[in-house]
């Protein structure tokens, strides 16, 4: 019930610029024109740097439930939520195939419950569906090498051809260096001779081929196809994406410390287990820490870096903290320290929530008290508490923080106030500054069209939004401009200590409207 809570919080929360909300706009728009291949955004050729940015899977899933709830936030979510859930479910199934039914539920909980999946599960990005797939993938990929059977192996493709239409080959091989590392540590290559390998490897490439027509009709082979299958993943590590201009070689470190929370501070020992006992579980071991061995490697030497990219080494690094979990005598060393942590940080966590927002102690009483109830019921149950700290946390998070964060978020306040106020029709954009605004697209319901003091006929009237700097510019010009509302506005995934501090909150970020110009 309490992750239940969470996730339903979660697709509540207007979706953050910039990712979340242009999924959501384009996906919009592909219910518009009908064009589910050829990408477009805002009725221009979709690119980024003058090349395919993102495959389409994520607008797809965006599309589909836009169609079925409507331009909501419910919609915009639910298909990338449903399938991020599903995943969960397929990473306890792949760890009680190589681990034994008595490994579900604490697969569970490690890869299931800690802050990113969190935050991945309220702000939905390509990694949500591409670790969910990959996880799906791997089950069935386990299933079909224990049975032999054609239809795990069909599925098993189809997973990782859809996750290849998430984020590239990236999806292919990470689950390649999983299966081939076990391969190669054993010696076993069994499955290269099953004609269900040969099938399955088929039935991937038909699933790619309408995606890479698309980008051969629309790009062509060197921008197209070359940079889905090459340069978009691996042109990160030579240097030949457009993207390559940030490296930092411990960014896997930092990002694994806050992202795997709570759980990270068991990867050191499940680790070391894994390579001091590697015949307890041979097949297990060897998958796991071939594939987070080389992604690691992978990540920390890319020329471009996001925190999101870690999330990839979720499903291996999960399996092996199951397996170190299930296997490793106890005492478990740290084993209470999750536990601790995330109430230490939850409390802290709701702490500040009271005194960024509510000036009273009402996300503190929450918290506490639902720790308080879940230690009565199930005492010392270290895995079982760590979990529930750790949702119990994100819960305040998306009911409480989340809410009031995304009001200083100008492009979707004000596209909604646009909707409601049946001035949508007639809105256009003044892009004087670079503010992100697929939100205003997407909950006005409609691609918004550009305007410029150039067009502008004397005595016509203009709705416009802009920020608060550009509508004066046009005072200097003598146009006339009446605002209708304005909001502030600041780029809420980059947050500072002087926004979230109430004294100095109306100090930070700008303003934004929607104004009555008439030159």
């Amino acid at each position: 019930m309490l992750a239940l809570g969470v996730v339903i919080a979660g697709i509540g929360v207007d979706l953050m610029e910039v990712d979340a909300a242009q999924y959501a706009s384009m996906g919009q728009e592909m219910n518009e024109t009908g064009l589910w291949v050829q990408l477009h955004e805002h009725g221009a050729l979709y690119q980024s740097r003058g090349y395919p940015d993102k495959p389409p899977l994520v607008f797809w899933a965006a599309a589909l439930g836009t169609k079925v709830l409507g331009a909501t936030n419910a919609g915009a979510k639910i298909i990338s939520v449903m399938v991020g859930l599903l995943g969960i479910w397929a990473l306890g199934r792949w760890a009680s195939e190589l681990l034994g039914p008595s490994a579900f539920w604490p697969a569970l909980a490690f890869y299931g419950a800690n802050v990113g999946m969190g935050l991945m599960l309220q702000d939905v990005r390509t990694d949500t569906l591409l670790v969910a797939l990959v996880s799906l993938a791997g089950w069935q990929s386990q299933v079909w090498k224990r049975t032999g059977a054609w239809m795990p192996a069909m599925l098993a493709f189809t997973f990782l051809g859809l996750a290849m239409l998430a984020k590239g080959p990236l999806a292919f091989m990470a689950l390649t260096a999983a299966l081939g590392g076990h391969a190669l540590w054993n010696r076993d290559y069994r499955i290269l001779r099953r004609a269900s390998f040969w099938g399955g490897l088929g039935l991937m490439i038909l699933i790619l081929l309408p995606w890479l027509w698309g980008l051969y009709q629309q790009w062509g082979w060197d921008r197209g196809i070359r940079y889905y299958l090459w340069t978009q993943n691996f042109g990160r590590i030579t240097g030949e994406n457009p993207w390559a201009h940030r490296a930092d070689y411990s960014f896997v470190l930092h990002n694994l410390l806050w992202t795997f929370l709570p759980w990270v501070v068991f990867l050191p020992s499940a680790l070391i287990w894994a390579l001091r006992n590697p015949s307890r579980n041979r097949e297990l071991s060897s998958m796991s820490l071939t594939a987070w061995t080389l992604l690691v490697v992978g990540l920390s030497i890319s020329k471009f870096q996001l925190p999101h990219y870690v999330y990839i080494l979720w499903p291996f690094q999960a399996l092996l903290i199951t397996q170190w979990w299930i296997q490793a005598p106890p005492p478990r060393p740290l084993q209470t320290v999750p536990w601790k942590l995330m109430s230490l940080l939850g409390l802290l966590c709701c702490m500040g929530v009271d005194y960024a927002w509510f000036g009273v102690p009402l996300a503190t009483l929450v918290g506490s008290l639902g720790l308080v109830i879940s230690w009565a019921l199930h005492g010392r149950n270290a895995l079982w508490m760590g979990a529930s700290a750790l949702l119990l946390s994100l819960l305040v998070l998306n009911a409480f923080f989340y809410p009031k964060l995304l009001a200083y978020q100008a492009s979707s306040r004000l596209g909604q106030w646009a909707a409601d106020h049946d001035v949508a029709p007639s809105l256009q954009r003044m892009g004087c500054d670079n503010e992100s605004i697929h939100a205003l697209h997407f909950y006005t319901h409609r691609v918004i069209p550009e305007w410029s003091a150039g067009s502008a006929i004397p005595g016509n009237s203009y709705i416009i939004y802009s920020s608060k700097a550009c509508a004066d510019s046009l005072r200097t010009l003598g146009m006339k401009v009446e605002p209708l509302q304005e909001m502030p506005s600041i780029k809420v995934t980059r947050l500072s200590l002087s926004f979230l501090d109430p004294r100095t909150r109306n100090q930070q970020g700008t303003l934004s409207g929607i104004y009555r110009v008439v030159p």
